[in-house]
């Protein structure tokens, strides 16, 4: 179901890990949900992430 935040990760370049854990940690979204697929309400979750400081959560480019 939540379609739209995994094409909001990506469209913004965030890592998918870091995004997981810093909703999980401020109670957005449940402990239990593992991957992005597992989030009920993604629309909460965007909403809740336009509000904040998103730098921390880009990915990083791997070195070759």
């Amino acid at each position: 179901m939540s379609e739209s935040l995994r094409a909001y990760i990506a469209a913004r370049g965030l890592d998918a890990r870091l995004v997981m854990n810093f909703l999980q940690d401020n109670g957005v979204i449940s402990d239990n949900a593992v991957s992005v697929a597992e989030v009920g309400n993604g629309g909460v979750a965007i909403a809740w992430l336009e509000k904040r400081d998103q730098r921390a959560l880009r990915a990083r480019e791997e070195a070759a």
